[in-house]
């Protein structure tokens, strides 16, 4: 008898940083219904309501079709892409090369061929992804993606949780503990548990914080 090992593959770049229940890898599926929406929302609008559109919601790192259907654009790191890193993929580097001059070129296959791509891909990409080493990624409770700032204070948080006990310590953490008499333990405990649910505190931590809180009543 041959007996083999089976390896099971690492999770997915956007499932290595985030619960499942906060955000996945955006499927295929749903990337189509966002290029279609993208598509019929640029000529519903006249063009220039959908570039205002994209103006304000790509500091969140979504497109119109985007945020309608609830995801974003991703970074390597596990951070939410920014305005002009989203202005970038979108306009410069799909829009003006897949779209513009390589479309040109191929009659259109470009865009074809690239937006195909994440559904034999691993991670999902498409090619403009590829180029721009970005991931979409979906949010099926309305949970939205740390930034880059956002990200580093959660993983220190995560390395270093002593830090976050001590009073004088001007983090996120300790704005939980900060005057407690002056909120109503309610108030306190919401705002631990938004920490929490954004991703901010681990749970060990947060039961250590509403542990003490709830000691206090």
């Amino acid at each position: 008898m041959t007996s083999s090992t089976h390896t099971s593959e690492p999770p997915r770049v956007i499932e290595s940083h985030y619960r499942l229940e906060q955000l996945q890898t955006a499927t295929p599926g749903r990337r189509l219904g966002g290029f279609l929406l993208d598509s019929i929302l640029f000529w519903l609008t006249l063009v220039v309501g959908w570039i205002v559109w994209s103006a304000i919601v790509a500091e969140r790192g979504q497109t119109p079709g985007k945020q309608l259907l609830g995801m974003y654009v991703m970074r390597e790191d596990g951070s939410r892409a920014g305005g002009w890193y989203t202005i970038l993929r979108e306009w410069v580097v799909y829009g003006l090369l897949f779209a513009g001059l390589l479309g040109a070129f191929t009659s259109g296959l470009s865009v074809v061929v690239g937006g195909l791509w994440c559904v034999w891909d691993r991670e999902r990409q498409c090619l403009w992804d590829k180029v721009s080493s970005t991931y979409v990624a979906h949010s099926p409770q309305g949970f939205r993606p740390l930034t880059a700032a956002e990200l580093r204070l959660r993983d220190l948080r995560a390395a270093t949780p002593s830090q976050a006990l001590r009073p004088n310590s001007p983090t996120v953490i300790s704005s939980a503990d900060r005057q407690p008499n002056e909120r109503t333990v309610a108030e306190r405990l919401r705002e631990l548990q938004s920490l929490r649910d954004h991703g901010l505190i681990t749970e060990e931590l947060y039961e250590e914080r509403r542990a003490r809180i709830m000691d206090e009543l």
